[in-house]
């Protein structure tokens, strides 16, 4: 049954700390992964309504969502669980303890929602919170299977399901997980972005082939709706036409089917974004050209324009956007004027790569590769230590609550200056002449080394020099023939 605000049995758990136990976490785990896996194939029969993709997308979602489930429930072990409980009991700090956040509230995205649910879900179980997930009332077949498995697999003490969003006065008691754009960032809110782009760059020192591999399987797969495929290419200038050629090769491959026609899935209209489409307006833009298409997919050059609609917006469909670049600046500066990146991908040689990835401001950067996990379920939450395991790690739906048993070196000196008259002590008087002494070197040699600033006096001095003596020595060889003219 679907419980409505304000869970007043979440809040009883909550204090009464029960999700701390990890045998109780453990079995509810259990409980989890059971009722899914009976329940498989109406999950997978719902997931494929409501998304369009095709058998094996659905498949690897599955499969990664009950991974995350077995990779949370891996990461709890009732041995070193023990220990960290007993270390003060035996007289040691506890300097990493760490507690659940309470109550964890998921409002997850509807791009491969099953996943997106799941990984929240886990993540929040894991860390020993009571967890909420908003479930609105729509159209989709998913969310009504789950508001009849998870509630009868989970303990309804510590999970529950919100069909409306609860009061200002609950969500601020507890910790909002968000996967879409419904719910502003606020201190208490684990928020992935999902109107950041993410830009793909593919340098002249690239693999191309590689590039164009995996970047067409990044625009197309799962829809093309997911955060993490990429709204725009830039290409360097130079290497544009063999990745153009590279790219229609895959395109016609990864679309094609067994009678050489677009393999296409029907457009679920609970999904497809409203107004025009992209490929519509790349055929409407004259700074566009489209360089191959097919029904409800294509690849698309914008040729000059930096102001085009086409490289300000968010893509959700099977439309790859190229664009050249001069230079490596060139990329860093166009990508850094589309604010912070969701992610960076940097087709290039290590030191070009290194170079890129440095100075664009993107929340990951990946190079020579696009991580395909990555195209399903919600981006990373903003600002948070980014697992490769899993998409939400346990600390980050955890609270530090450290215990000391022992003083620092830092108490006792403390102690030692204010308890003392000055000029009293030895250690006093020892804390006040290291307080005030230099600190220690650099390392660096006086004068050995040049630079970025005298590299450029240097250089401008050693070619201004050199103007001046092929000037003069112009000057000589004009003057010199003159004074033999004239003696003639």
């Amino acid at each position: 049954m679907v419980t409505t605000q304000p869970f007043p049995r979440l809040l009883a758990a909550e204090i009464d700390g029960r999700c701390q136990n990890i045998r109780y976490r453990q079995n509810q785990f259990h409980r989890l992964q059971s009722a899914l896996v009976q329940n498989i194939d109406q999950i997978k029969d719902a997931i494929a309504v409501d998304s369009g993709h095709s058998s094996e997308e659905v498949r690897a979602e599955i499969c990664l969502a009950i991974k995350e489930i077995r990779t949370h429930y891996a990461s709890l072990d009732l041995k070193k669980d023990l220990e960290v409980e007993y270390r003060v009991a035996n007289g040691r700090d506890n300097t990493d303890g760490k507690r659940g956040v309470g109550i964890v509230y998921i409002v997850p995205c509807s791009h491969t929602m099953f996943f997106s649910v799941l990984a929240a879900l886990s993540a929040a179980v894991a860390a020993g919170n009571c967890v909420v997930l908003e479930l609105m009332k729509n159209t989709m077949a998913l969310p009504g299977v789950l508001k009849k498995i998870l509630p009868q697999a989970l303990d309804a003490d510590t999970f529950a399901i919100s069909e409306e969003r609860p009061d200002s006065a609950f969500l601020k008691r507890v910790h909002m997980v968000v996967q879409n754009d419904s719910v502003p960032f606020s201190r208490n809110t684990l928020s992935s972005p999902t109107s950041s782009r993410t830009v793909a760059l593919v340098d002249r020192t690239a693999n191309i082939s590689a590039a164009a591999e995996a970047l067409v399987s990044a625009r197309f797969a799962f829809g093309g709706r997911s955060t993490y495929s990429p709204d725009v290419v830039l290409v360097q200038e130079f290497a544009m036409k063999e990745f153009v050629e590279a790219i229609i090769q895959r395109a016609s491959k990864y679309l094609g089917g067994q009678n050489g026609e677009a393999r296409q899935t029907v457009v679920n209209p609970r999904r497809a974004s409203s107004g025009i489409s992209l490929l519509d307006a790349a055929h409407k833009d004259a700074s566009a050209r489209v360089i191959v298409s097919g029904s409800e997919w294509g690849v698309v050059e914008v040729l000059d324009r930096r102001k085009s609609s086409l490289l300000q917006r968010k893509v959700s469909e099977k439309v790859l956007v190229l664009h050249p670049v001069t230079s490596l600046d060139d990329a860093i500066d166009f990508s850094n004027s589309l604010g912070t990146l969701a992610a960076t991908y940097a087709f290039a040689a290590p030191a070009a790569a290194k170079y890129l990835t440095q100075f664009i401001d993107s929340y990951s950067s990946w190079v020579n590769h696009v991580p395909t996990d990555l195209l399903i379920g919600p981006a990373y939450p903003i600002n948070q230590p980014t697992s490769r395991e899993t998409r939400y790690s346990i600390s980050s739906l955890q609270i530090p609550r450290p215990q000391f048993v022992t003083e620092t070196s830092n108490t006792a000196l403390v102690r030692e200056i204010i308890s003392t008259a000055v000029g009293h002590s030895t250690k006093s008087n020892d804390a006040w002449r290291e307080a005030l002494a230099p600190l220690p070197p650099i390392g660096q040699a006086e004068g050995k080394r040049i630079g970025f600033f005298e590299q450029g006096i240097i250089t401008g001095g050693v070619i201004t020099l050199f103007s001046l003596v092929a000037t003069l020595s112009t000057l000589g060889i004009y003057g010199y023939a003159a004074v033999r003219r004239l003696g003639a």
